[in-house]
């Protein structure tokens, strides 16, 4: 019981860090920097999650988070579930593939995370979508991509944070690897 618990709070932890995040970047950055693409701040907490969770913890999270993040954009519910969706999955295919422990590695995932997202988001509307996507804002979508990775380094030892109060153990794939 005690385990179903602190799972239950580690999610809680990350849907509460994904909603701040994603409330600075679509209120605070605009107020600042006005319609300059800002980076993409709650991406890291879904990378983050894809990494060091199982397929099935990384997925009930990419449905909670398309639920949690559906009120701070126009873009619909299902098709954003979805989106987060195909953003979990590639980031776990590339983990089988190409795999370190680091911030380093979180940032460099976040900013191709971004960047897919745009281009899943694109495919998606495209297929399933009753408004696709007509004129894709691309210099846009290279500097969100860009920018995206800045912000990983400092959440990184938030997150693992999260992990050590919720006693969440670390992935057993914790050594480095390339295959």
């Amino acid at each position: 019981m005690k385990e179903n618990l602190l799972r239950a709070t580690n999610l809680l932890l990350f849907v509460m860090a994904a909603m701040v995040l994603a409330s600075l970047q679509t209120s605070l950055w605009f107020q600042i920097f006005g319609y300059f693409p800002g980076p993409a701040l709650w991406i890291p907490c879904l990378v983050y999650i894809a990494l060091f969770r199982s397929t099935l913890e990384a997925v009930l999270f990419s449905y909670v988070m398309g639920v949690a993040l559906a009120a701070m954009t126009t873009m619909p519910e299902g098709l954003l579930m979805i989106v987060c969706l195909a953003l979990i999955l590639s980031t776990q295919i590339l983990k089988s593939r190409i795999y370190w422990t680091s911030s380093s590695y979180l940032m460099m995932v976040s900013g191709i995370a971004a960047l897919s997202f745009h281009l899943f988001h694109l495919i998606a509307s495209y297929i399933i979508g009753d408004h696709p996507l007509t004129s894709p804002n691309i210099m846009d979508w290279l500097i969100e991509a860009l920018l995206t990775p800045l912000a990983a380094p400092p959440l990184f030892p938030i997150f693992q944070w999260f992990d050590k109060v919720t006693n969440r153990e670390p992935p057993t794939e914790a050594s480095a690897q390339v295959s």
